[in-house]
């Protein structure tokens, strides 16, 4: 009797997974739902053929699937739902290859081997690649047009290698790209054709965010890129994650609101556009910036009208665009993930580890400060005259432990030593340095 019941309570023509009008079978359901979509559940997060999926994306076919038999409770059953989907397709992380490239119609390998058709992937790019393409003229004339007005040549081939670097999971360069402009070049436009190249792979976020909001690596999660395609010009609070992340060879703890965090290895390679330098609130070591590669761009041309189409046109050249990075990867990697540097990003880098830390200046200026092995001051000294050529300079002045603490991390660098018992001009046992001595003299070490 109870199935007659039963199946009275349900549609001649209902699929196996539906028990009644109030009841679904969800292994039945999921069992069926797997069957036409090809998913991946790792570490909690959905991924088809084509890489990261969004649950979003998911619980919309869901709704699809129970629309015809059901009009209440939906958002439950498709949650519950979603949740059994995720538990029937469980899998355990796979190893990301460094050496692949996954496309929409292949796979194509760091040495230029080509496979055609499509393998699972946790993050697919938008380009279909042709082989072709890369035996006849390539060259995607309006992109690098736009790129002779934007950069100087060497810069170009940094560029080049840079995104060319972005197109692997692999963190082996160990730095971020930075491109400053005075505004109204149209660096922005880069990262439209980005984000159409990278799709998925690709997020963008506020660089800010990073060490401040704990929550912010797991956008990370198989990311190729992380844009910031108009920086803040305020310093940076916190850039030990920024600089940890940069620099990413072992997994990291990712957490996510309201779940049991994970161990997971990121490979983002961060893009920051800005109007001015680099700069680290707190961080006043070269650690920052000797992770950064810093180009400028060429003034505007004045007499160049905007196009609001260029962007579009760009796209158009997507196929010939990825190839030419891709030049840049197999550059890049002949030359052991070294890039091109041109003396105006030697300079750059030089720039804003100044501008970032002005200790470096007061040290190498020869009329305050000499090296020496049997040189010797005090700390007392040191700071006092570092205070007045920051005066003397307009600068701000670091605060006492700030600037002892960074000659500290910095003996090598500068062949001193710090000492614990130097004498000063009282005859007192005192804590200074050996290897370097003041030359102008001041009213703390006269005594005044």
């Amino acid at each position: 009797m109870e199935e007659k019941n039963v199946k009275k309570n349900r549609p001649d023509d209902a699929p196996d997974w539906m028990i009644s009008w109030t009841q679904i079978d969800e292994v039945k359901f999921g069992t069926a739902f797997l069957k036409e979509h090809e998913l991946k559940c790792v570490n909690g997060m959905l991924y088809g053929i084509d890489g990261y999926i969004s649950e979003d994306a998911v619980k919309a076919d869901i709704m699809k699937m129970l629309i015809p038999y059901y009009t209440t409770k939906l958002s439950q059953r498709v949650k519950n739902l979603l949740d059994t989907l995720k538990m029937l397709c469980h899998s355990e992380e796979e190893n990301v290859r460094t050496d692949e490239i996954h496309l929409l119609n292949g796979v194509m390998k760091t040495d230029g081997t080509w496979t055609e058709g499509k393998q699972f992937c946790v993050n697919r790019l938008n380009i279909e690649y042709h082989p072709e393409i890369r035996k006849g003229a390539y060259y995607p004339e309006k992109f690098l047009n736009f790129l002779c007005e934007l950069l100087e040549p060497k810069d170009i081939d940094t560029l080049q290698e840079y995104l060319g670097y972005c197109l692997i999971p692999s963190t082996k360069a160990q730095v971020m790209l930075y491109l400053i402009g005075s505004g109204g070049e149209g660096k922005s436009r880069i990262g439209v054709v980005l984000k159409e190249i990278f799709n998925e792979a690709m997020i963008e976020a506020k660089l800010h965010r990073v060490g401040t909001d704990r929550f912010f690596t797991a956008n990370l999660v198989d990311k190729l890129i992380c844009l910031d395609d108009d920086m803040e010009m305020a310093a940076l609070t916190n850039t030990s994650e920024l600089k940890k992340l940069i620099t990413a060879e072992i997994a990291v703890d990712v957490e996510r609101k309201g779940q049991q965090s994970f161990q997971k290895k990121l490979y983002s390679r961060f893009i920051a556009f800005s109007n001015g330098s680099p700069k680290a609130l707190y961080d006043k070591s070269d650690g920052f910036t000797r992770r950064l590669l810093i180009l400028t761009t060429k003034p505007k041309p004045e007499n160049r009208k905007d196009d609001p189409f260029l962007a579009e046109k760009f796209i158009a050249e997507k196929e010939k665009i990825f190839c030419w990075m891709f030049d840049g990867l197999r550059r890049l990697l002949e030359r052991n993930y070294r890039f091109t540097i041109s003396e105006r990003t030697k300079q750059n880098i030089i720039m804003a580890l100044s501008e970032n830390c002005n200790i470096y200046d007061f040290l190498h200026d020869e009329t305050m400060i000499a090296f020496g092995a049997d040189y010797k001051t005090t700390n007392t000294d040191l700071y006092a005259l570092y205070q007045i050529w920051c005066s003397d300079n307009g600068l701000t002045a670091l605060k006492r432990e700030s600037f002892i603490s960074f000659l500290k991390s910095n003996e090598k660098k500068f062949s001193i030593a710090y000492d614990y018992n130097i004498i000063n001009e009282k005859g007192r046992r005192v804590r200074g340095f050996t290897g370097m001595k003041t030359l102008l003299r001041t009213s703390v070490t006269n005594g005044v």
